[in-house]
Order: C-alpha cells, then structure tokens, then sequence
C-alpha cells in the first residue's frame, strides 16, 4: 500500500508541475486574424495580468516572424474580460440542484499589429525577435512542445 501512495503523489505532482505558464500557452488561448496586408488583430485569452498581455505580446512577435516580417507596431490594443459560462449540477442550499450555470472570467488583451521588414520611421516598433526571444526566457516557455 505505501508503494501505492508514493506512485500516486509521484504521478500527481508530475500533472500539477505541466500546469505552468508553459502549458497554457497552446492554440486553444490565442487567435489572429488578418485584417489586410501586414497588418493582424492578435487575441490572447486565459491568464492573469499581466502574464495575458504578455503573451499576447509574444504572439505579436511570433506572428511578426512567420510573415517573414523583423519589427511590429501596436495600432490598437484592448483589454477586458469576457464571461464564459457551463452548465453545472452540484449541489447547493439543502441539497437541491443547481441549474444555472458557474461562470468564468477570462481575462483576454487583443492587439491589433501592423508589421514591416524594416524599422519604421516614425513610431514605436517592437523588434519582434527581441520580444519573443525576453519573454519565452522569462515564462521559461518550451515551444518544442
């Protein structure tokens, strides 16, 4: 049995550590869309601030990079919560069922990005390779997963 106990705390603190900034960073929390030549809206949603504006920030570069482009400007830039819901049966107040649904608040930030092989003249501009190379060190980020 003491075998036993030592295999499952093993094998649940190896799912809890794959719970990191590392992991949520996957498809399934960003999207971009292209609104015209160069120029892309990049939406990261799940996190906390300002962990969410910063990977949205490493999608800009990421981004940046697979249009073959080195540096982006940030045109438009938002930031919020948006309220996703589930359905729930757990039971509250004597026993009853709970119908309605939990709510969750994801906080999300969307920038919208225009983006140029070379420095602009005028305005800020992100060297997108800088950008991507700071924070996957600071989240200490595998993207070889």
């Amino acid at each position: 049995m003491k075998g036993n106990s030592h295999y499952f705390v093993s094998l649940l603190l190896f799912f809890l550590s794959a719970c990191g900034v590392g992991s949520i960073y996957n498809p399934s929390y960003y999207s971009e869309t292209a609104l015209g030549e160069d120029l892309f809206r990049v939406t990261f949603q799940g996190g906390s601030a300002p962990v969410t504006g910063d990977l949205c920030l490493l999608r800009c570069a990421e981004v940046t990079l697979e249009s073959k482009k080195n540096f982006f400007q940030v045109v438009d830039s938002e930031s919020g919560n948006s309220i996703r819901s589930f359905p729930s049966h757990y039971p509250f107040h004597r026993h009853q069922i709970h119908e309605g649904a939990f709510v969750d608040d994801l906080q999300f930030v969307t920038k919208t990005i225009r983006m140029s092989e070379e420095k602009p003249k005028v305005g800020f501009a992100y060297n997108a390779s800088n950008i991507k190379s700071s924070l996957v060190r600071k989240y200490k980020i595998n993207l070889n997963k």
